[in-house]
């Protein structure tokens, strides 16, 4: 599954999104990166079918975007937000049960293949506790792994992250993008992320996206593009790009 992207622009009142290409598979992780202001939430937002967009075309698969029903696009997009304002206090099961909704007949309850579903995708993330457990009793790093498993549940191909590290302790953000390379990797999903963390953004990514000002300055793999001169261009301070075992550190 893929997304394309053609002359996309989006506009409001100081600010202009201007995306003349883009497009990502299921070749591994893309991670959109850049300034706070930069657009990546506007971005991801447009992309996955939550904003309306003046101009241009978003394709799934070869599917315009704008022409799909919620239902449809649910079956081939799943958005995961930076945190969920639930409403209720949902158990954990219930609340990843929603990821079907998009399969349910109108005043329908889910099924037991439903449940199983849901169960396997909590399971697939990795989350431990007892799956009654209430939703406002978990720990940030729980409610995104619980988010993500939701995610899973909708069987979509494309998986939309939007800052999925936040808030949380070096542990859960590596466990949280470990799990997105192993969607990519193992059930060859479409993964988008947006980050700030540029550590882990060059550790876990197969593509890297570069935003400033509303337009893509860079975009490529990790180690064609990275640059201190890059970094410099983007964030406006200098940054140190240091290689150690391996592995390639940014220090500001």
């Amino acid at each position: 599954m893929s997304v394309t992207i053609r002359n996309l622009r989006y506009f409001r009142p100081g600010f202009e999104l201007r995306i003349p290409s883009f497009e990502a598979s299921s070749a591994g992780v893309t991670t959109i990166v850049g300034p706070n202001g930069a657009g990546k939430t506007t971005l991801l937002k447009c992309l996955s079918g939550l904003w309306r967009f003046a101009e241009g075309t978003v394709e799934l698969d070869g599917a315009d975007l704008q022409s799909l029903g919620d239902a449809e696009r649910a079956r081939r997009l799943a958005f995961v937000p930076q945190e969920h304002a639930a409403a209720f206090n949902w158990s954990v099961l219930e609340f990843v049960l929603m990821g079907r909704t998009a399969y349910l007949p109108v005043f329908s309850a889910p099924s037991a293949a439903d449940r199983k579903i849901a169960a396997e995708a909590l399971s697939y993330v990795g989350f431990t506790r007892p799956s009654d457990r209430p939703v406002f009793d978990l720990s940030s790093g729980e409610r995104r792994l619980v988010l993500i498993a939701r995610a899973l549940a909708q069987q979509a191909d494309i998986l939309v992250l939007d800052e999925p590290t936040t808030f949380l302790d070096p542990r859960h953000e590596t466990a949280v993008m470990d799990l997105a390379g192993r969607l990519a990797e193992e059930r060859k999903k479409t993964v988008i992320v947006t980050l700030h963390n540029l550590d882990l953004a060059v550790r876990h990514s197969g593509r890297l996206v570069f935003l400033k000002d509303g337009g893509v300055v860079a975009d490529g793999r990790p180690d064609d593009i990275l640059s201190e001169d890059l970094l410099l261009r983007v964030y406006d301070i200098p940054m140190r790009i240091i290689d150690h075992e391996g592995r390639r550190f940014i220090v500001k």
